[in-house]
């Protein structure tokens, strides 16, 4: 095995140890969207409780509710979410 050949291999090592290890940061920092039947629950706690209004608003900004600020206004609301939701 030549020097340049051996260069290309350990580059190549680099580049899939580098990949494989960003893949659960990328799952965490990765935006889950909030499900149909959980925006429709948190819509209802909003209309119910016009005190979560300001942080409805300020989840609905970027016009996606994360499963993270259902589940702030849900406990807001003072109940629990469901693991499956």
């Amino acid at each position: 095995m030549d020097r340049q050949m051996m260069k290309f291999a350990v580059a190549l090592c680099l580049v899939a140890i580098v990949s494989f290890s960003a893949w659960p940061l990328w799952d965490r920092l990765r935006v889950k969207r909030a499900s149909a039947a959980l925006q429709t629950r948190t819509r209802a706690l909003v209309e119910k409780h016009p005190e979560l209004k300001p942080a409805w608003n300020i989840a609905m900004q970027d016009g996606v509710l994360t499963r993270d600020e259902a589940k702030e206004i849900v406990e807001g609301a003072g109940e629990k979410l469901q693991p499956e939701e």
